[in-house]
């Protein structure tokens, strides 16, 4: 992808979202559907060139669009959004490089700027810059949802300390468990609605299922992007559940199984001696 048709497709989702903010904004308007497109291909731009224009002041619409499309009244479109942005600013922290494009190279060594709603510290240290998030995602002020997405950050913070594998230690101490937690939430509440009537007894399973201290695979998974927000929300209990429960599970099945086939051929067997017989 090149720099032009990076910024055409970013023109094409806000002028989308603005369209559907003025009509009626069902998911399954033209306008609804353009701007998510358009927020799908975006996150398939290479790392270097998303970087270059989210922090490049000749750029500010991508910045201030992130209220339009984070917040926007349609949940596709506010799912897609944040999705897009938590990649965005997962790339920036990964390269170390400074928030604001804004901050004067003169001043004081620590500073504090405000990006997409989220604040971060810039400090120097032996000349390189280094990030230190403070508040890796921003409140959507509903106290249910902010409720959710602090208890999937507790969960999936957990998933340090517990891998042990050097190789697989260095994937998850790149990853945010808080633009991640941010991310499934918003997944979450795009499929399911809101924390309340029939849909709680799902956001529980998930829930417990995150936290679950036997249960670290899923959580490493999700914190690792193997299992998306969109494919957690649809995952069936059992599907959820560790590996080796997982494992039991099979076995248990495949006992029952054979138990079938056995009896089957029990009966094939003595329905053919009784032929014989008569």
């Amino acid at each position: 992808m090149e720099k032009q048709e990076f910024l055409e497709l970013f023109e094409a989702a806000t002028k989308a979202a603005k369209s559907a903010a003025r009509g009626d904004g069902k998911s399954s308007s033209p306008a609804v559907s353009r701007c998510v497109d358009a927020m799908v291909r975006l996150r398939e731009a290479p790392e270097s060139l998303a970087c270059e224009l989210v922090v490049d002041r000749r750029y500010p619409q991508i910045g201030k669009s992130h209220v339009l499309l984070t917040d926007h009244k349609n949940p596709r479109i506010q799912s897609e959004a944040t999705l897009l942005y938590t990649l965005w600013l997962r790339y920036l922290y990964a390269t170390g490089r400074e928030q604001s494009p804004r901050s004067d190279k003169g001043k004081q060594s620590q500073r504090r700027d405000i990006v997409h709603n989220q604040q971060v510290v810039v400090k120097k240290k032996n000349k390189k810059k280094l990030v230190v998030v403070e508040e890796m995602v921003s409140t959507t002020g509903d106290t249910n949802r902010d409720k959710v997405r602090e208890i999937l950050q507790k969960s999936l913070s957990k998933v340090a300390n517990e891998v042990v594998v050097v190789e697989m230690k260095k994937g998850v101490v790149s990853c945010d468990s808080w633009s991640v937690a941010a991310s499934v939430e918003s997944a979450m509440y795009a499929k399911l609605g809101s924390f309340k009537g029939t849909q709680k007894a799902k956001y529980r399973s998930i829930l417990f299922n995150m936290g679950d201290s036997s249960n670290p695979d899923l959580r490493r998974k999700v914190l690792l992007g193997e299992i998306s927000g969109e494919r957690l929300v649809t995952m069936k209990k059992e599907e959820m559940a560790s590996n080796k429960i997982q494992m039991e599970v099979q076995k248990i099945k495949e006992k029952a199984r054979d138990k079938e086939e056995n009896r089957v051929k029990s009966m094939m067997m003595f329905q053919s001696d009784s032929m014989i017989m008569t």
